[in-house]
């Protein structure tokens, strides 16, 4: 059933709210495409590929980089959309989760780009450091 009536301020509140949770991104699906710049990205496919890959070049993690902007700004021009623009009720909820998969799958890039960064710092502060040593030093002063 569909609801073609104007979404009331209320209801734009509580969905900006909502977005704006701490982790409410967590367990929201990526978009399976997203069209940006003018472009259609099989968002899902290249966030899963990305992730699932075990070691990254410097180049490809500049290239994350890159993405993660541009899908951050997607994100932002999502969110003014739904913030701003009269919009249905139906079409406040599709952008709605539009914008939630994109920051699930910004946080999930952004995620290997702090942790190859941590890497590549542990590498620079410990050039004398054996692994073994290195990583009972982390434990201790990071415990998770």
């Amino acid at each position: 059933m569909s609801d073609n009536r104007e979404i009331s301020e209320k209801e734009r509140n509580k969905l900006m709210k909502r977005l704006h949770s701490h982790l409410f991104w967590v367990g929201e699906k990526i978009p399976c495409t997203v069209e940006i710049e003018g472009n259609e990205i099989n968002l899902h496919e290249v966030v899963w590929e990305i992730v699932n890959k075990e070691t990254y070049s410097e180049h490809e993690m500049k290239s994350i980089d890159m993405f993660i902007d541009m899908l951050s700004e997607k994100e932002k021009d999502c969110e003014a959309c739904l913030e701003q623009k009269n919009i249905t009720c139906d079409e406040a909820k599709k952008m709605f989760n539009e914008t939630a998969g994109l920051m699930r799958a910004i946080m999930d890039l952004k995620e290997i780009a702090d942790n190859d960064k941590k890497k590549t710092i542990d590498k620079c502060i410990c050039k004398d450091i054996n692994a073994q040593e290195w990583d009972e030093l982390r434990k201790q002063l990071c415990p998770k």
